[in-house]
């Protein structure tokens, strides 16, 4: 028989296995153990290391602290909802700044620069697509404005212009991608979807084409793609604006144009929800392939990876 270490993670989860086999009571705390074992095993296949997964938690979190610093507020916090900050995005500008020589202590400034950018423009898409009242907005689009301009603040501090300009063209970008969204602009679906992607994914887009660090970058914007498709659908399945489902029902049912999203019947919302299920899944595809063709991801990363191309069919139900 094969002999583990009493502390290695094969050991470990040849314990846990005995436990699902002997005392099923304890199988979904089990589950989670091993999910988690699993992991690590696997990171460890691809030679990285527990303390380098710590590390690049660590890091990510003293970036989440840097913008949450910066970004406080406390007239505008007593007002409106505080926003969120995407920790997967912060992780992906690490792995992109980690390919250059760039000091850590510089290259953090620069991620929180692009995080701000990209909560600003996050804050003013929810002022468009939420029912709010007039103070509400006001202070919301104030909130995306007051965010906008502590990026170039940021990148001020160190001097790096070239970054400015580069964020700036990126929010030019974005917003004109904005406007053939909301406007319905395109000439078909296809041309839809991808001014809708581009929103998402062109600030971690242009970052990594800035400092010439595009190894992942096909992954980076799948991910972010993904994600955005979910929480779309989330929102509709909640009854929540959902911009990609006006964009759905605008040319997938071009005879309902006029009528309101929750007014559609049950057919029609399914019909929506399928198509959109249909994108999810050719994202997913692209992901996992993305995935498979990189080497060395942290496994944090992965991990989240595996989580959103598996757990997400509940949400199309």
């Amino acid at each position: 028989m094969q002999k583990y270490s009493r502390h290695s993670a094969k050991w470990t989860a040849k314990k846990a296995i005995e436990i699902v086999t002997h005392g099923t009571g304890r199988l979904r705390f089990t589950y989670v153990i091993m999910n988690k074992l699993m992991l690590e095993l696997e990171c460890k296949e691809m030679g990285i290391t527990e303390m380098a997964l710590c590390l690049y938690e660590q890091k990510t979190d003293s970036i989440r602290k840097m913008i949450e610093s910066k970004m406080y507020h406390h007239f505008l916090f007593d007002h409106i909802e505080s926003p969120q900050i995407d920790e997967d995005r912060i992780l992906m500008l690490l792995m992109a700044m980690e390919d250059t020589r760039i000091p850590a202590e510089k290259y953090e400034h620069q991620i929180t620069s692009a995080m701000l950018v990209q909560i600003a423009l996050d804050i003013h898409d929810k002022v468009a697509g939420q029912q709010k009242t007039l103070t509400e907005r006001q202070l919301s689009v104030l909130a995306g404005d007051y965010f906008s301009g502590l990026y170039y603040h940021t990148l001020a501090e160190i001097g790096d212009t070239n970054l400015i300009r580069t964020l700036a063209h990126a929010i030019k970008l974005i917003n004109e991608y904005k406007i053939s969204v909301y406007r319905m602009e395109a000439s078909d679906l296809d041309e839809f979807m991808e001014d809708f992607k581009k929103i998402g994914t062109t600030v971690i887009e242009k970052f990594c084409r800035h400092f010439q660090t595009t190894r992942h970058i096909h992954l980076f914007k799948e991910l972010l793609n993904l994600k955005k498709l979910l929480a779309e659908m989330e929102n509709f399945n909640r009854g929540r604006h959902s911009i990609l489902f006006e964009g759905l029902k605008h040319f997938c049912l071009p005879q309902k144009k006029s009528i309101p999203l929750f007014n559609l019947s049950q057919r029609d919302r399914h019909c929506l929800k399928e198509i959109c299920s249909r994108f999810i899944d050719q994202s997913k595809k692209v992901l996992m392939e993305e995935s498979l063709r990189a080497s060395g991801l942290p496994g944090v990363l992965s991990g989240r990876i595996k989580d959103l191309t598996s757990n997400y069919r509940h949400l199309a139900t």
